[in-house]
């Protein structure tokens, strides 16, 4: 006998009591009803339902398609739709929440236990698809740290943590340009990694980075483009090599390795750029005397346009001079 609980949400007493019933006689447990939105929003958080049944047209202010939304935005509950509208209206707004299926009155028992099955089921195999790329992202990251973590450890040219702190500021301004949390993380995972093959650079000409010339100044400038070689064939969900490869070049077009200039610089590397300047000036080992972070800001200021995106730069100076931003969280 099934157990999964279940809520009714319907507006006319006389279909939901015999929808209970028929629930009932196949098993299934009912755990509430509601006739509006509003109430079952409130039963969902203290009832816990496995999965909802939602009428379209309640009584009060919130159809069932607004409740589905509220719903899904705070909890992970499957919810099939029952209705007699199959307007093209309400099916482009009811697709908008991702409901588990769309029952059209009136239906039948045996329809009403196959929709449920196959809600309850998709809705497991949902959740254990979500916890498998969670663990993988998880994996992404930890791995990430841990290629930080070699390069941090070679020597004094990088203080430790110093990936971390980049991260975090170019965490905090791609959010404040309005990034999704998604494009955020791959931006966070970008910055662990920026410079991954400098683990094999050699630490002479890693210390003297700001006064290299010759052949070291070229041998150096080619860490982009041997990190971007290094990372292109790991199949991210993010252009996390084209980033790397991106983030010393300038606004301006006077970067490297390939000169490129404006917007056709990702947006992801140029937020690097700037989060990698304010690290480099206020922790770099190497430079012969670190500034203060308001000092920081007005060197990014002055190359705003020519080294860095002013829309980047501006972003940048709204987080830490209105909203008490740190370089690390």
């Amino acid at each position: 006998m099934n157990k999964e609980k279940i809520m009714v949400v319907e507006d006319e007493w006389v279909v939901a009591d015999q929808l209970c019933r028929n629930l009932e006689d196949l098993g299934y447990r009912i755990c509430s009803t509601a006739s509006a939105g509003d109430e079952a929003i409130r039963k969902v958080e203290a009832d816990s339902p496995d999965l909802i049944l939602m009428d379209i047209v309640l009584k009060g202010k919130m159809d069932g398609i607004e409740a589905a939304a509220q719903i899904n935005s705070q909890f992970d509950i499957p919810v099939i739709y029952m209705t007699a509208y199959t307007n093209q209206e309400y099916i482009e707004r009811a697709k908008q929440t991702k409901p588990f299926s769309y029952l059209v009155k009136p239906f039948n028992q045996k329809e009403l236990y196959a929709n449920i099955e196959m809600a309850l089921h998709r809705h497991v195999t949902d959740t254990e698809i979500k916890d498998h790329l969670d663990r993988l992202a998880r994996c992404y990251a930890g791995t990430m740290k841990a290629f930080s973590g070699a390069i941090e450890l070679r020597g004094p040219y990088t203080a430790i943590g110093h990936h971390r702190r980049v991260a975090f500021i170019a965490h905090g301004i791609a959010k404040e340009m309005g990034f999704s949390d998604f494009s955020a993380e791959g931006l966070w995972l970008a910055a662990h990694v920026y410079d991954i093959s400098l683990v094999n650079m050699p630490v002479e000409i890693l210390m003297g980075a700001s006064q290299l010339t010759g052949d070291s100044l070229t041998l150096y400038r080619d860490y982009p483009q041997l990190s971007y070689d290094i990372l292109k064939e790991v199949d991210f969900p993010w252009p996390i090599a084209d980033i790397v490869l991106q983030h010393r070049e300038c606004f301006d077009g006077s970067g490297y390795p390939r000169g490129i200039k404006g917007e056709n610089i990702l947006i992801e590397a140029r937020i690097l750029a700037v989060a990698v300047a304010i690290e480099d000036l206020t922790s770099n080992q190497i430079l012969s005397k670190t500034l203060p972070i308001k000092q920081s800001f007005d060197v990014i200021s002055t190359h705003s346009r020519s080294q860095y995106d002013p829309t980047v730069v501006d972003a940048c100076l709204r987080i830490f001079n209105q909203k008490g931003y740190k370089t690390e969280g």
